[in-house]
């Protein structure tokens, strides 16, 4: 198993465990020698921005690509602090869900993205935030921003599963290739200031997550024939919502 490099820190933060291993450091000012229980020690760099280090992993055979785009694309960190890191390129492994880009020839992954504002690849903005899973469970995962407003924000949420290409018949026998393909799903969040994203099903889904204007969005949803399905429509019930809501009407 061999530890890939690296990058930012907002500090010099350092991990008191990593992936279940027990961590030895000596720190200086512009990185840090890290070696665990079962490995060798490997000099980590770091740069202001976000701790970054990535342990490479061997994996079953599964059709399909874990990235939105298999090749890196030249995008731009900015940070909490409002700091802006350009000239890296990035892909987005959707099955692991975290961001990975080159550096130094070696290929690195994010592993502090709380610590990031947002992350711009192309034409697309994606965040890193908290999203509901259940009444119960808040969990955190990476978001392309469709539509960003001052109260109200559309985030798109890319998933990927793991299934089998298999069926079973009525009699009990066996069918299919058996084999392990890649499957995304997608959905559709809304963010409110600052509570957790909340997951679109339903109209309902959507004015139950506001908490004012409720009758207004309604009626626009229903004049307009808004469809929670459709990117346009979304923007355009989110646009309405924000401005109602910026005007105190």
């Amino acid at each position: 198993m061999k530890i890939l490099k690296i990058l930012p820190s907002v500090s010099a933060i350092l991990f008191s465990a990593l992936l279940g291993a027990q961590i030895k450091f000596q720190a200086n000012q512009h990185s840090f020698t890290l070696g665990t229980q079962n490995m060798e020690p490997h000099l980590v760099e770091t740069i202001d921005g976000v701790s970054t280090m990535h342990y490479s992993r061997s994996s079953p055979t599964i059709n399909g690509s874990p990235y939105l785009n298999k090749e890196f694309i030249e995008g731009k960190m900015t940070i909490v602090d409002g700091t802006e890191i350009p000239g890296l390129r990035y892909r987005y492994n959707i099955y692991n869900d975290e961001m990975q880009f080159i550096i130094n020839t070696d290929t690195a992954s994010i592993t502090k993205p709380l610590s990031l504002r947002s992350l711009e690849l192309g034409e697309k903005k994606f965040v890193y935030d908290v999203y509901q899973v259940n009444e119960n469970v808040v969990a955190a995962g990476y978001f392309e921003i469709i539509e960003e407003g001052e109260l109200l924000t559309i985030l798109y949420r890319r998933e990927i599963e793991i299934e089998q290409d298999s069926y079973v018949t009525n009699y009990g026998g066996g069918g299919g290739t058996k084999e392990f393909m890649m499957k995304e799903k997608t959905s559709y969040y809304l963010k409110q200031e600052r509570t957790a994203a909340q997951k679109i099903y339903r109209k309902k889904d959507f004015l139950t997550s506001i908490t004012s204007h409720q009758e207004e969005v309604k009626q626009y949803m229903k004049d307009h024939r808004i469809s929670v399905k459709k990117e346009k429509d979304l923007q355009a019930v989110v646009n309405y919502y924000n401005s109602l809501a910026s005007s105190g009407s």
